[in-house]
């Protein structure tokens, strides 16, 4: 009976000390876990508190040196994504979808949306301020800046803008994105791939093609009735062309349209009948939209001696505005330009 009293005893003892060891041991891990978390919390907080002077379109801004929770819109949605910045929210950016990778389009589609597709002018303030945005980078047309509210969107975040003027902007701007995102060692991951496709589509059609004139028309745009959309240089399908060492002279009537204008399709022989080669973009799946569909079925476009000679040059991926993208416009370019009559 004693004996079995001193067993239970030291049975209860013994386990008082492995409950207790037990116990000990969960409150170290836990606070080994608070630690960590703290610590982390403690970097990203130290990270986005470090600041630095931006030179943007809007002025000198002081913006974190490493951003943690970004909002970003327009033009730089597809690059900062591609890049792996901080996202936190995005405006909607559809006109691109069709170029991205399965990976960006994930990735795209997760984040919270603060403005419907190409529309500052609804843009969603609230939305905003609840994706508690420490940088707010806004890439939409300079043209369209002053339907920005820019004293509610300071007040949420600092706010860089930079907007391109034409879509060849693309490039330039890209790497601004780059830096004021802090991911400028991944934007460029596939410029150098983009400057050596160039440069060897350059010395390709150099000798055939370079005394030639091109003329372009856009897909994209939405021209009145009766009208198409004529492309110069460094417009939405004509500056995917930079760097190839193709002419594409002219300027619209009015220097307020810089890139591209509206032309009555009764005169389109005037606008076009004396370019060489005509090109003009696809959507990412090779159809055209219905303003176009409709001119190239027009007899009028049929007539022009460049379309009668064969000398039609269709781009996919017409939109492309990163370098990663842009390889694929510039595939559908050599493509294209390889099957022209004018090359053989």
């Amino acid at each position: 009976m004693e004996f079995n009293m001193r067993v239970q005893g030291l049975s209860w003892f013994r386990r008082a000390v492995v409950i207790g060891a037990a116990a000990a041991l969960a409150v170290g891990v836990a606070g080994c876990s608070n630690s960590e978390e703290a610590s982390s919390e403690s970097s990203t907080t130290a990270a986005s508190s470090q600041t630095r002077v931006f030179e943007a379109q809007n002025g000198s801004i002081e913006i974190p040196s490493d951003p943690q929770r970004i909002v970003a819109c327009g033009y730089a949605v597809l690059p900062l994504i591609q890049a792996g910045a901080n996202l936190a929210a995005v405006c909607e950016w559809t006109r691109e979808l069709g170029n991205m990778d399965d990976k960006t389009k994930a990735a795209y589609e997760a984040l919270p949306k603060v403005a419907p597709d190409g529309n500052v002018s609804q843009l969603n303030y609230e939305g905003i301020v609840a994706a508690e945005p420490d940088l707010i980078i806004m890439g939409v047309p300079a043209r369209v800046e002053s339907q920005l509210d820019m004293a509610q969107l300071k007040a949420a975040a600092p706010v860089v803008f930079l907007g391109p003027t034409v879509p060849a902007d693309w490039r330039v701007l890209g790497e601004q994105f780059a830096d004021a995102a802090n991911v400028s060692d991944t934007y460029g991951e596939f410029k150098d791939d983009y400057d050596a496709k160039t440069a060897e589509l350059a010395a390709k059609y150099k000798d055939k093609l370079g005394s030639l004139t091109f003329g372009g028309v856009c897909n994209v745009c939405k021209p009145e009735a009766g009208t198409f959309s004529r492309e110069y240089a460094s417009s939405y399908t004509t500056n995917l062309f930079d760097g190839l060492g193709l002419q594409f002279p002219g300027t619209p009537a009015d220097p307020a349209d810089i890139h591209v204008e509206q032309v009555s399709i009764e005169k389109i022989g005037e606008n076009l009948g004396n370019v060489d080669v005509i090109v003009y973009g696809l959507n990412a799946d090779g159809s055209m939209s219905p303003q176009l569909q409709e001119l190239v079925n027009s007899e009028l476009w049929k007539e022009l001696p460049a379309v009668k000679a064969g000398n039609v040059v269709q781009v996919q991926h017409s939109l492309a505005a990163t370098y990663q993208t842009a390889l694929l416009t510039l595939d559908s370019i050599d493509e294209g330009l390889s099957k022209l009559p004018a090359n053989q």
